[in-house]
């Protein structure tokens, strides 16, 4: 049971922190059965806390620093203040506290105007219904917490406005900035296309132009705007052809002007970006580049010839005996001079291929034949390291059509090299096999094996040995060897485990309805 009601007990008890969160109900009436009344029945029959006052005063000096009620219930004719006037004082406090006013029959009419007025929640008239007096407390209590989570919505809602609007502020100035750096450095990238030396353009996916660069527009001697819409190829011829779906590099001409044209597309498959680049410079260093190279490789041939025939003379004895110490001088300087012609001979077949103008002899010959001489020549250099060569072709194999000579050359590079790097008592062995179109041969060893990282550059020009083996040769002898390969139409390729060996291995074109050689 609650204590019994007194002033005193009341006051002290809704100005201490333990009030429960059940409900804060306060009583002011003039006559203090009223007040005993109404706070007894509310604390034995509800969870409320219920407080009376016997002064309006003292209420309103009470709720000084605590916190709001949920609902006043006050009299209405009281000395120093009536009902109406404490009341207005209440809800100039607190807004959202729900106001009961207690009045008699006669001040009905004045109960009325309080509401109009004051806002009062109802009125009960005296002698009041204790059902009807809780009934009105629950749902005043309920209308008070509705109110105040209303407000605090309404609080939290105008502070996200204060919020948004900071944000939007903030951000509106964050796109103006990030709007301006973007037109700064979209002018200056419009500058870098538009006095680039190279010409730039973008296609459909129809291969029509959709927009220049002033590079381009003078190139092809027509106004800017008039390309647009226009064929790309009536302005370009593609050495190749262009496929749509193509991208990378590929070579062009515009007139008179040699292109290197970068292809790239546009995402969501919008089109294709087009980087053209004039070559002509380029193209005359290369061509002086290599007549300087022909030419000195034609110039060379004639004396290391004349040398190497003369010390020839001296070493069969045309030109008279020599000392055993003067024929190892000359078989030096032969050997030294075989190398240098060598040398020379492998740099004016490289341009020959290079320049397109090296002849290929063409006709049809078995492979097995080429290879047993090679072989035959080879096997020496194997026998001396103690290597095993073996060979594994069946001399039932389709005829090859190409240049047997050329082919002698990349079998004694692929085999020559495999025993230059393969240790004694390895193993080097030579296959064949054969296709629908083409024979494929392979050369594999037991050698040392190529890094990954120099195998994507093993078939360029002076490619010497690996990153971690140096060789004294040219590095001419596998690009040599790509280019035959690939002037009779096939492939060259390599497989290799770094400490366990090699496996090169190229195609060659069948004779299609040759006879077979038994």
């Amino acid at each position: 049971m609650r204590c019994p009601y007194n002033e005193n007990t009341m006051e002290s008890d809704f100005n201490s922190s333990n009030i429960t969160d059940t409900g804060r109900v306060v009583i002011v009436d003039d006559e203090p059965m009223v007040t005993t009344s109404i706070v007894t029945m509310l604390n034995l029959d509800t969870e409320y806390e219920a407080v009376g006052y016997n002064t309006p005063l003292a209420a309103l000096e009470a709720f000084q620093g605590n916190t709001p009620p949920d609902v006043v219930i006050s009299d209405f004719l009281m000395p120093d203040m009536d009902g109406i006037e404490f009341l207005q004082a209440v809800r100039a406090r607190f807004p959202e506290t729900t106001l009961i006013l207690l009045t008699g029959y006669a001040d009905k009419e004045n109960a009325i105007q309080a509401i109009n007025d004051v806002g009062i929640y109802r009125y009960l008239e005296k002698p009041w219904d204790n059902e009807a007096l809780k009934l009105a407390i629950r749902n005043g209590i309920e209308r008070t917490r509705l109110l105040n989570r209303l407000n605090e919505k309404i609080k939290a809602l105008e502070q996200a406005q204060l919020d948004l609007r900071e944000y939007s502020q903030h951000l509106e100035e964050r796109v103006t900035e990030k709007t301006k750096d973007l037109t700064l450095a979209l002018n200056k990238l419009k500058a870098v296309v538009e006095n680039t030396g190279d010409a730039i353009l973008t296609l459909d996916c129809d291969g029509l132009i959709q927009r220049v660069n002033p590079t381009f527009a003078r190139w092809a001697n027509v106004p800017q705007n008039d390309l647009e819409g226009k064929p790309l190829q009536q302005y370009l011829n593609f050495q190749d052809g262009l496929e749509m779906e193509h991208s990378g590099l590929l070579e062009a001409r515009m007139g008179n002007i040699p292109l290197e044209v970068n292809v790239s597309p546009l995402p969501a498959r919008e089109g294709f970006v087009l980087i053209c680049r004039d070559i002509a410079k380029r193209k005359e260093a290369e061509r002086l580049r290599e007549d300087f190279v022909s030419t000195l490789t034609h110039d060379l041939r004639t004396p290391l010839l004349s040398g190497i025939q003369t010390l020839k003379f001296f070493l069969d004895g045309t030109l008279g005996g020599i000392s055993d110490k003067q024929r190892d001088m000359v078989e030096m300087l032969s050997n030294s001079n075989q190398q240098m012609l060598a040398l020379v001979n492998d740099l004016l077949e490289v341009y020959r291929y290079e320049a397109k103008q090296q002849r290929l002899i063409i006709e049809p010959f078995q492979l097995v034949d080429v290879v047993q001489q090679v072989i035959s020549e080879l096997e020496p250099l194997a026998i001396s390291k103690q290597q095993t060569l073996s060979i594994d072709i069946l001399e039932s194999l389709p005829w090859i059509n190409g240049d047997k000579h050329a082919i002698r050359r990349v079998l004694t590079n692929l085999i020559g090299n495999a025993l230059h790097y393969t240790p004694a008592e390895g193993k080097i062995s030579v296959f064949a096999n054969a296709g629908e179109q083409v024979i494929t041969v392979l050369v594999e060893d037991t050698g040392r094996g190529i890094p990954n990282s120099d195998l994507p550059r093993l078939f360029e020009r002076f490619a010497q040995g690996t990153s971690r083996h140096r060789t004294t040769g040219t590095g001419l002898g596998l690009y040599l060897s790509r280019q035959i390969v690939e002037a009779h139409g096939g492939i060259i390729r390599v497989e290799s485990t770094e400490g366990q060996g090699s496996l090169f291995s190229f195609d060659l074109p069948c004779t299609a309805g040759v006879a077979v050689k038994k």
